[in-house]
């Protein structure tokens, strides 16, 4: 079976330099990001092969792993921007209302559907986050050399991700309301795309 897609090889790739180049690093925050990485690749290989070798649906990996992938990125930028005076109760409160979306979604909707309302939930979450810490990045006194500020690049990937997920989340979902019904032969070809 193909388990090694273009973004598993590059999901490993990431692991593995992450897994090095972090090893010996003195944040414990950092030093467990290669874990989570490793956490990522699993499930994107599990995900191929539930839906490949089993013929069955990888919702409820993706949805599992939601919980996993929330608890990281929250963990991290709240790291980042703690420095700056974000309060603990912060990150609370957002894994509040993220764990009562996922549950309420996980609950309406069953297991074997994607809950991608609470996927985009973290998204806009993620992107405003990443945006606060670039706001106090900006605001601060200290002058940091970007080129070479792990944190910076963190949270700049991390933003293009999340933001990127949005922006194509609503280009499908706008397109498909917008194309008229005879344009189905384009549309499929957006959803081929999509999956």
């Amino acid at each position: 079976m193909h388990y090694f897609t273009v973004n598993t090889v590059i999901e490993w790739i990431c692991f593995l330099t992450a897994l090095f180049c972090l090893r010996r690093d003195k944040d414990p925050v950092w030093r467990r990001f290669p874990f989570y990485l490793f956490l990522v690749c699993l499930v994107e290989t599990g995900g191929i092969y539930m839906r490949t070798v089993l013929e069955a649906p990888n919702a409820p990996l993706y949805n599992f792993y939601l919980l996993a992938e929330c608890f990281v990125i929250t963990t991290f930028l709240y790291h980042l921007i703690k420095p700056y005076g974000l309060k603990p109760w912060v990150p609370l409160a957002w894994g509040a209302v993220f764990l009562a979306a996922w549950v309420t979604e996980t609950l309406s909707g069953g297991l074997a559907y994607y809950s991608r309302h609470t996927a985009i939930l973290l998204s806009v979450a993620a992107v405003i986050a990443c945006l606060y810490y670039f706001y106090h990045v900006l605001r601060d006194d200290k002058y940091v050399r970007l080129a070479t500020h792990p944190p910076f690049w963190w949270v700049s990937g991390t933003l293009m991700f999340y933001f990127g997920g949005i922006a194509t989340y609503v280009f499908f979902i706008t397109s498909w309301k917008l194309l008229p019904w005879k344009a189905s032969g384009i549309r499929s070809g957006m959803l081929y795309l999509k999956s």
